[in-house]
């Protein structure tokens, strides 16, 4: 991955740096050279490339949140290929940190700060529903704290590459589904019931689905649902009620 670091992209983004990598591919700073601004560019991994529905899933990323187009969804300015043709996209280059990471630091969140965070979470969720669009990977890694120089963070929906167009709003091409295989989106904590039994035809539920349970983390400091594998989850998921949250925390308002 360092071999970028240096080289010009698509004739116009400096690759100055990694920011972060994972299983799909990696994630630079870059620099627009002719307006000076800094970008990030998301690169998918070669042997992730050569993937079709790896490929499909990192442009439909690109397409949703170009779709949605609203201050609460990280932005995504351009796509391209490199000359091994691995696809990539530029992004708006945030700096802060992801919920996930502030639960970590601080357990259970201010009351107010949840408010605020939760609020803009759904209004960039409003947005892309009335667009067709359903996240399915909704996560405090994908809510992203973005610092605004003299304002309040403002709150960040990262990695729309596993959203799905509702079929009303779908192309032909797009009724292909993604998930044909009958595989399991998103990250099983977050899942809704009906996720986890595998149900067909979801909708944009399953976000406000996952939000409630972003807001019971958030709230506790810790996951409402917890077992030691994945099938034991889904069980959990499915038959189980969490414990109360004023149980966990007393100070729950109503």
């Amino acid at each position: 991955q360092e071999e970028l670091i240096g080289k010009t992209v698509g004739g116009r983004y400096r690759i100055k740096g990694i920011l972060g990598e994972g299983g799909m591919g990696c994630v630079y700073d870059a620099e627009h050279l002719g307006l000076s601004r800094h970008v990030a560019i998301k690169v998918l991994s070669p042997s992730q490339a050569k993937k079709r529905v790896a490929v499909k899933r990192f442009q439909q990323e690109a397409r949703a949140a170009g779709a949605i187009g609203h201050p609460n969804i990280c932005e995504v300015y351009d796509l391209g290929q490199l000359d091994d043709a691995s696809p990539y996209l530029v992004m708006e280059r945030l700096t802060g940190q992801t919920l996930a990471e502030r639960i970590q630091k601080e357990g259970g969140l201010p009351f107010p700060d949840i408010i605020e965070i939760m609020s803009q979470v759904l209004s960039g969720l409003v947005a892309a529903h009335e667009k067709g669009i359903i996240h399915r990977d909704i996560k405090p890694e994908n809510i992203f704290l973005a610092r605004r120089v003299g304002a309040a963070p403002i709150i960040k929906l990262l990695d729309f590459g596993v959203s799905k167009m509702l079929p009303e709003f779908q192309t032909s091409e797009d009724a292909l589904d993604l998930t044909r295989t009958g595989a399991v989106m998103g990250t099983p904590y977050y899942m809704s019931p009906e996720q986890a039994r595998g149900e067909r035809n979801l909708d944009g539920r399953v976000d406000v689905y996952a939000c409630g349970v972003v807001l019971y983390e958030a709230i506790a400091g810790k996951r409402p649902f917890l077992a030691p594998n994945y099938n034991a989850l889904l069980l959990a998921i499915i038959n189980t009620n969490p414990r109360p949250l004023r149980e966990v925390r007393p100070s729950t308002p109503p």
